[in-house]
């Protein structure tokens, strides 16, 4: 009985030596769960945005109006933002009827080898842009961007009728498509 007393007690440090930096970690990586924001149709408002996509293309009001559209705001550098950008995908590629979907990178302009790079490697399907100076401050269409990812649905005339910071669950952003599609 005492050895396996000694043995357990040896076992102690390691185990705490692994256990709490784990825990540190899954800890600081997580964000809190946002409820979902979401505004009514009579005092919801389009959003007026224009970003040039890095293909050269433009993602923006004009480009989206007459669709529901899926905007995340991202970073490359973090998972969070991935998992959010390959849940859009497979929306974008089996939703009915058809919706737009976009990728603001919220990175300054020297980061586009790392958004080629992110957007190539992942196969999005749809234009990924950069964040202009404004949007990057806070000035931007979308306002305040504290927290990436940040996923934002607007309505076919580009009013914004769902927002969640962090990573969203495929069934909370289905259901802000088909509340937006009402």
């Amino acid at each position: 009985m005492r050895t396996e007393t000694r043995a357990a007690a040896a076992r102690a440090p390691r185990l705490a030596a692994f256990v709490l930096p784990t825990i540190l970690l899954v800890a600081t990586s997580c964000t809190p769960a946002t409820p979902p924001r979401t505004a009514t149709r009579t005092e919801a408002q389009p959003r007026w945005f224009d970003y040039v996509a890095l293909d050269g293309t433009r993602l923006g009001t004009e480009t989206t109006r007459g669709r529901v559209t899926i905007i995340a705001l991202i970073t490359t550098y973090d998972l969070g933002s991935q998992v959010v950008v390959r849940e859009m995908a497979d929306l974008f590629s089996r939703h009915r009827p058809r919706i737009n979907a976009g990728v603001v990178v919220m990175e300054p302009p020297k980061s586009a080898p790392l958004a080629e790079a992110f957007a190539s490697t992942l196969e999005l399907p749809f234009p990924v842009a950069l964040a202009d100076a404004a949007t990057l401050e806070g000035r931007g269409p979308f306002g305040e961007i504290s927290i990436t990812p940040t996923t934002i649905v607007l309505d076919p005339s580009g009013a914004e009728v769902f927002r969640r910071a962090g990573v969203v669950s495929t069934a909370d952003l289905s259901r802000a498509l088909s509340d937006a599609l009402r």
